[in-house]
């Protein structure tokens, strides 16, 4: 019998598009979020299945502790109104992150469920797919292509080809200037691949179905064999009073316990399974009661931190080019002992090995891992390291000193001029007859300092030692220092 066994049935299902095996030891695979630079984040390509993702609003930096992001106010008022500003202001941009992973379920042919308060009107406005160029700038592109490579080898196939399909497959490049297609969306509601409700009754409960036609329509397409089936469970403005005043901890523990069941089942078809959820600001900005955000943050794998720096003048115009931070709360580990986004992750440092950094005394694998920003642009979102620009966060290059700095000519600045201000003199009309003032006599000049005592000449030990038998006489107190 042959050592190299399959690992995987050859007659099995096609695996899922937007899910792949982990490069490291994994019981569950990989889904993409959309955004390939949040899947180096998590898991270091793409979040493990089984999870569930929060994105939480934060004001100013999020530098704050966790338990404290949803924590009644305790602070003044003008400072707790100033923080919930900052949370308003992010609370479009977790719903742009899940508007990606909606888009990337769509585009995957994932079994997809969105739930939230206008649900429908936000799967209207998703963004489009960026794969659809030009006609004319690629018959350009191909006709100089044709012209550099030579006749023989213009036939065959490049050989980055292969790689550019695969993770086309994995994670869909998307286009912010771009709408999904009506006729892509009623195509995949036809199917069954599309699923919302938009909790028109304000109960949990009348969410719970759209689940449920969900995972019917997964087992379906397992029992059926042609390809292996994976969901997305997508929750909008979770907390918002469009939910109501249900158990929303039960709820998102429910539908945590569903991702695992489906994702690694004791029997049957493993149906990959992933939940996102996109917080509302109304938990981060309780006034009283229980810390329901912090509880909710406790349920979820993983918790992402987003910040708008249109709340702040100072951070808008300190980092001009930024949209706003990225703070990592959690990353989901599911099934491994050891997180792995502490040792896959490329964009937090960690990933290019631990050896210089823990010679640099560094927290974690990398210093810089939570020192993120994301950047909304007109076609797309990148999320980058944080730091100040060139100029130190001057967008202008300044040429020239300010005023009233001047320079020598070797650079040196002038001596500062302590002279007193010169006296005030009043002007009268009529004439004086008393003498004229004589000028102030100059002040008297300051008696010279004593020159310091010159050291020996340096002619080799001995000489040393003579200079530390002075500097340790010099450096001995005198009777006068003790006298008070």
């Amino acid at each position: 019998m042959s050592a190299f066994q399959r690992r995987t049935p050859g007659g099995g299902a096609a695996p899922a598009h937007g899910v792949r095996a982990a490069s490291y030891s994994a019981p569950v695979p990989l889904m993409s979020t959309g955004i390939a630079a949040l899947d180096d984040i998590l898991c270091g390509g793409g979040i493990l299945a089984g999870s569930v993702l929060l994105l939480v609003p934060c004001a100013e930096t999020g530098t704050g502790a966790a338990p404290m992001l949803g924590a009644p106010a305790v602070r003044d008022t003008a400072q707790a109104a100033f923080d919930a500003m900052g949370v308003a202001a992010a609370e479009p941009y977790t719903d742009l992150f899940l508007a990606y992973s909606a888009a990337q379920g769509i585009a995957s042919q994932h079994v997809t469920v969105v739930i939230g308060p206008s649900s429908d009107h936000f799967l209207k406005h998703l963004m489009g797919r960026a794969t659809e160029a030009d006609d004319e700038k690629e018959v350009d592109t191909e006709a100089m292509q044709r012209m550099k490579i030579a006749w023989r080898y213009d036939q065959l196939q490049r050989v980055d080809a292969p790689l550019q399909e695969r993770k086309e497959a994995f994670c869909t490049v998307f286009d912010l200037t771009k709408r999904i297609p009506r006729e892509e969306l009623e195509k995949a509601q036809h199917a069954g691949l599309l699923h919302t409700s938009s909790l028109d009754t304000g109960t949990l409960d009348a969410a719970w179905p759209a689940v449920e036609r969900g995972v019917a329509k997964c087992k379906e397409i397992a029992s059926e064999g042609k390809r292996a089936p994976a969901l997305r469970i997508l929750l909008r403005d979770f907390g918002s009073p469009d939910w109501g005043s249900g158990a929303l901890v039960p709820f998102l523990l429910r539908l945590r316990t569903l991702a695992r069941t489906l994702s690694m089942p004791t029997t049957g078809t493993p149906i990959p399974c992933i939940v996102n959820a996109a917080l509302s600001s109304h938990l981060a900005c309780a006034q009283s009661g229980a810390n329901l955000l912090h509880r909710l943050m406790h349920l979820g794998d993983g918790c992402i931190g987003l910040t708008s720096f249109a709340a702040s003048a100072g951070l808008r115009d300190v980092f001009p080019d930024s949209t706003g931070a990225l703070r990592v709360f959690k990353t989901p580990a599911i099934g491994t002992l050891t997180n792995p986004s502490l040792r896959a992750s490329v964009l937090r440092g960690m990933g290019a090995g631990t050896a210089q950094s823990a010679a640099r005394s560094e927290g974690g694998a990398g210093g810089g891992e939570n020192n993120l920003a994301f950047k909304v642009r007109r076609k797309r979102l990148v999320i980058d390291t944080l730091h100040l620009d060139i100029e130190g966060g001057v967008s202008e290059r300044r040429t020239k000193p300010k005023e009233g700095v001047g320079l020598t000519q070797k650079g040196a600045r002038p001596a500062e001029t302590t002279a007193p201000p010169a006296p005030v003199v009043e002007v009268t009309t009529e004439p004086s007859t008393a003498p004229a003032a004589a000028p102030p006599a100059a002040p008297a000049a300051a008696p010279a300092a004593a020159p310091a005592p010159r050291l020996p000449h340096f002619g080799g030990l001995a000489s040393l030692r003579e200079r530390g038998l002075q500097a340790r006489a010099d450096a001995r107190p005198s009777k006068q220092d003790y006298e008070f």
